[in-house]
């Protein structure tokens, strides 16, 4: 017998691109379809530590640790202020959507790693992540977020490609 799978949590996985707006529309589709909340997980990827020096330098901070925690803080208020807009426009865009938004987490860290750290909890019942669409041998020397997050995740992955080349 086939039986409707639960799902009242969905994690979708963002990292702010065009694939992704499209991506968050096939999150919001499910969360209407399930009657589910979604929770909006973005990743800050950590800056190479030459990068991070010269910026510090540049911006004319004392050091590397005030620029560290003065640019995160302000950088993650700003994305999730970018992301609740994103997704007040998207419920204003599709008025017969019931998406209930759960949260908004911005974090730093390695985004495959984090992604499924949170999926690990056992609080999601699935993830939707949208997909740039390496090649092959792209995928093979880069690995891919998507790529590395379908192969190590323990809910349901709905992978989005990219859909507007």
């Amino acid at each position: 017998m086939i039986t409707k799978p639960k799902i009242t949590q969905i994690l979708f996985a963002t990292d702010l691109s065009e694939n992704a707006n499209c991506a968050f529309g096939y999150a919001t589709s499910m969360a209407d379809a399930y009657g589910a909340s979604v929770t909006v997980l973005h990743v800050l990827e950590k800056i190479p530590p030459k990068a991070e020096l010269m910026l510090a330098l540049l911006l004319e901070y004392r050091d590397v640790d005030e620029l560290r925690q003065k640019n995160q803080t302000d950088l993650i208020k700003h994305i999730q202020t970018r992301i609740e807009r994103f997704c007040s426009e998207a419920v204003d865009q599709i008025p017969e959507c019931r998406i209930i938004l759960q949260k908004i987490i911005v974090e730093p860290g390695k985004a495959a790693d984090r992604i499924i750290h949170h999926t690990a909890t056992g609080v999601y019942d699935a993830l939707v992540i949208g997909s740039r669409g390496h090649s092959p041998i792209q995928e093979a020397l880069l690995g891919g977020t998507a790529h590395k997050v379908l192969h190590r995740c323990r809910v349901p992955v709905f992978v989005v490609p990219l859909l507007n080349e």
